[in-house]
């Protein structure tokens, strides 16, 4: 019994000590800076530092352009439909309009076909000591093992 008990307290003790030690993606990247700076004179502040996700284009950039082009669809059917009931002048006018608004839906069906791709982290809003008017940023891969450009 008291080597149920023995295993059982070492067992916690592990698992606190490792999730002590474990550092979150943020430590992750504020390390990587740090080392990348040791060997200057600049001190770097992270206290208003922020790690956000980085994407080939930004989820709601896509989720905006599905929605416009879907209106675009609907206006674009209704052009259709009141041309045929016009006259040569306005259906051109017309005509002209649509035009415009097709070409426009082509590119957001364009924008439709890259779905947004995780790409990196960006850790913003380090300030150098000293010089409170200037924050730096830095991307990282995804993984943050490394900063990229």
């Amino acid at each position: 019994m008291k080597s149920y008990h023995l295993s059982f307290l070492i067992g916690i003790v592990s698992l606190s000590l490792y999730s002590c030690g474990k550092k979150t993606n943020k430590d992750r990247a504020i390390a990587l800076v740090e080392s990348k700076y040791e060997k200057t004179n600049q001190d770097l502040n992270f206290d208003e530092a922020k790690l956000d996700s980085l994407y080939n284009i930004s989820p709601q950039a896509y989720a905006d352009s599905l929605k416009k082009g879907d209106e675009l669809d609907v206006t674009l059917a209704e052009l259709e439909s009141q041309i045929e009931h016009l006259g040569q002048a306005e259906s051109d006018s017309v005509g002209l309009i649509s035009a415009k608004l097709t070409k426009e839906r082509y590119r957001l069906l364009d924008l439709k076909k890259i779905k947004p791709q995780f790409i990196g982290w960006k850790l913003s809003g380090v300030s150098i000591a000293g010089n409170k008017q200037k924050a730096v940023s830095f991307n990282f891969d995804k993984e943050i093992t490394k900063i990229v450009p």
